[in-house]
């Protein structure tokens, strides 16, 4: 499929590339006929159009050459001076290919209409054509030299946005990773704090902790999820938290249908809702309420708690870190992430997304 691609954008290459040279031969043609018939010498038209059309036309063809020249022989980067010399005996045949050939052309047309073709004195005329072929090899010269400074500067571009953008997926990749280790931790901490008090329940925290530790081996590993996907994932996450702090704990979840397929960074809410249990609900005993709607077209994903409520400063933990690095990885400048007094005591915590659908 690439090369049939390819061939396409070649073969329409090649086809912009003859009309624009037939459109430049045209034009001189038919300059050339005005101009002779202002100065009231009136001549057969085809004669200037062959004049112009075949110079024109041999030069289209030496163009391709100087260019393949060009690149063997670059009139730029490093010793490009040492070079240049080198496109002097270019210039001088470029010049004569181009007049033996264009006079050869004028011949053959003429004889075709029964005349005869005069190029006149052909030391002048050498002399003539080669001080104008000269500007015209050192023109295609410099296009050439242009583009290829051109392509290189814009893959060089390319070149840093594919860096950065491979740099900012590592970070991402790490980030998101990072979620984990800590949420493991931090899970087998409260597990191993339970056991102390009553093995039933603790025992009932492992075998949540395992149907959690399933559904991650069964997912993707993207950075982006389903909000449904990521719902369930903190629903599991709340069960968990309901064993260990049994009969204490309210937590619920509410997702807004329509937007149930929306993307969402993936354990998004979860460093959000484990920070709540740290900080805000110290004992378990409480409730967090977890929502996601769409609003004003854009995501709202709000966590909030009853708990001791937030610091005037609060210390920006590994989970609230890592919420903030992921969020200005994927959506820099198009976010909201603000933690707030939550109105009757406890902490409120906002983040406003673009609102994307699945796939």
């Amino acid at each position: 499929m690439d090369g049939k691609r390819y061939t396409g954008a070649s073969g329409r290459f090649w086809l912009a590339y003859v009309a624009a040279w037939l459109a430049l031969g045209l034009w001189n043609g038919v300059n050339a006929i005005i101009g002779l018939r202002n100065w009231d010498r009136a001549i057969p038209a085809w004669q200037p159009m062959s004049w112009e059309l075949s110079s024109v036309g041999v030069l289209a063809v030496l163009a391709v050459a100087v260019a393949r020249f060009e690149r063997r022989v670059p009139l730029s980067g490093a010793g490009w001076a040492r070079r240049l010399p080198l496109h002097v005996p270019a210039a001088l045949a470029f010049s004569l290919v181009h007049t033996l050939s264009m006079v050869g052309i004028r011949k053959l047309v003429y004889a075709a209409h029964g005349a005869r073709y005069d190029f006149g004195d052909w030391g002048l005329g050498l002399v003539y054509e080669f001080q104008k072929d000269l500007i015209t090899y050192a023109m295609i010269a410099g296009v050439c030299v242009g583009w290829r400074l051109w392509c290189e500067r814009r893959a060089h571009e390319m070149a840093v946005v594919r860096l950065e953008r491979d740099l900012a997926g590592a970070r991402l990749a790490q980030l998101t990773a990072q979620i984990e280790p800590h949420f493991m931790f931090n899970t087998l901490n409260a597990i191993s704090n339970r056991m102390h008090e009553d093995v039933d329940a603790a025992d009932r925290m492992i075998a949540a902790f395992a149907d959690l530790l399933r559904a991650a081996l069964v997912e993707s590993g993207d950075a982006q999820v389903r909000v449904a996907d990521d719902a369930l994932w903190l629903e599991r996450y709340f069960e968990l938290m309901r064993e260990r702090f049994r009969g204490k704990l309210v937590a619920t979840v509410a997702v807004d249908p329509a937007v149930a397929d929306a993307r969402i960074p993936r354990l998004l809410l979860q460093p959000l809702v484990e920070n709540a249990f740290e900080h805000g609900l110290a004992d378990g005993r409480g409730c967090v309420e977890v929502a996601v709607a769409a609003v004003g077209g854009r995501l709202l994903c709000t966590v909030e708690d009853d708990g001791a409520g937030i610091a005037a400063s609060p210390a920006a933990g590994v989970g609230l870190a890592n919420v903030r690095g992921r969020l200005e990885l994927l959506h820099p400048g198009d976010h909201r992430f603000a933690i707030t007094p939550r109105q009757g005591g406890g902490t409120r915590i906002e983040i406003e997304l673009p609102l994307r659908r699945d796939g």
